[in-house]
């Protein structure tokens, strides 16, 4: 049995690894998303595949019902140069396709539900160099403050990351991973950590619930945390509380 939590463990690990231009950097490789000089690649990012996590936020919204929209967070890779931020466009591109998508202050944006677009099998791109960008799914609750993170947001990111990533995993390795783990709900496999990406360096990280506490892994550079999806004693409303360097 341990054996099969390790290799369920494992094919997780290798699943997120599959989506390109995530945050998990380290664990996952480079990630490609983007176009340079206006030129098309299926190294992109398609809008079909995006759109599977816009199907996952409707469908488990009850994860987190205070969450008016899902949006999606560029954040910048250790090699790309100061200013890489400056001036970035993200855009829908295909034969017949060329739609703007804002980009915010804090360099998210929401995808628009587009039906010519995808017909036209478009991908969502940059301008500029592949890369030096990742993104992740970035989902905040109502009322939750600006230094904290819900539980339940990041369980409805993690839905939202998977179901984008089995767009690119053969059928093969998805019915073994459904039957190691006994669910296709891959996020809510028991010994599932999922990886949390922190826009300030933080010292430290807590899970709180009431007054139940769990000290969460941070890593060396302190840019990422580790969340257990599944630990039955924390709800859905529980808090991070982070503290910063």
């Amino acid at each position: 049995m341990a054996g099969q939590h390790f290799i369920a463990a494992a094919l997780l690990a290798a699943a997120v690894a599959a989506l390109p231009a995530t945050a998990a950097e380290t664990e996952a490789g480079d990630g490609q998303m983007v176009v340079i000089n206006g030129t098309r690649s299926p190294e992109m990012q398609p809008y079909r595949y995006m759109l599977s996590g816009l199907d996952a936020f409707d469908s488990q919204h009850a994860l987190a019902p205070n969450a008016q929209q899902l949006r999606f967070r560029l954040h910048t890779k250790r090699k790309a140069p100061a200013g890489a931020m400056d001036n970035v466009v993200v855009r829908l591109s295909g034969n017949d396709t060329d739609i703007v998508v804002p980009l915010a202050a804090d360099h998210s944006f929401t995808l628009p539900r587009n039906r010519a677009a995808e017909d036209d099998n478009a991908d969502v791109v940059l301008n500029q160099k592949k890369s030096y960008y990742g993104w992740m799914p970035d989902v905040r609750s109502a009322g939750v403050p600006a230094d904290m993170r819900r539980l339940g947001d990041i369980q409805l990111e993690c839905r939202v990351l998977i179901a984008i990533a089995k767009n690119y995993i053969p059928f093969l390795i998805r019915a073994t991973i459904n039957t190691i783990t006994l669910t296709t709900d891959w996020c809510a496999y028991k010994d599932f950590n999922m990886s949390v990406r922190s826009e300030r360096v933080i010292a430290s990280a807590t899970l709180v619930d009431g007054a139940r506490r769990l000290e969460l892994k941070v890593d060396e550079d302190g840019k990422m945390y580790s969340v257990p999806l599944n630990d039955k004693a924390y709800s859905n409303d529980a808090l991070i509380e982070f503290k910063f360097e």
